[in-house]
């Protein structure tokens, strides 16, 4: 787990830590889209929570929406 509070110049862009890999199907990427983008809307604020965090989310919830648009567009260039 990230700690934000031991590293201010924290980046989720620029990470060297360890990459991992999840079969998704895309069920899953909207579930968790979802679930990214409330914890977004409830997110409490610093110093409640770090902000760091809040940028991370953000960084999260991009990705997973590049994941649905890249499924959106297999779906329609498969589809005749």
């Amino acid at each position: 787990m990230t700690n934000y509070d031991s590293d201010p110049d924290w980046d989720p862009y620029n990470q060297d830590d360890f990459d991992f890999t999840a079969n998704l199907t895309i069920d899953d990427v909207y579930v968790l889209y979802y679930s990214v983008t409330e914890a977004i809307r409830l997110w409490p604020g610093a110093p409640a929570r770090p902000f760091q965090e809040q940028v991370h989310l953000s960084y999260m919830k991009d990705y997973l929406y590049r994941m649905i648009l890249e499924h959106k567009m297999t779906i329609d260039v498969d589809t005749p």
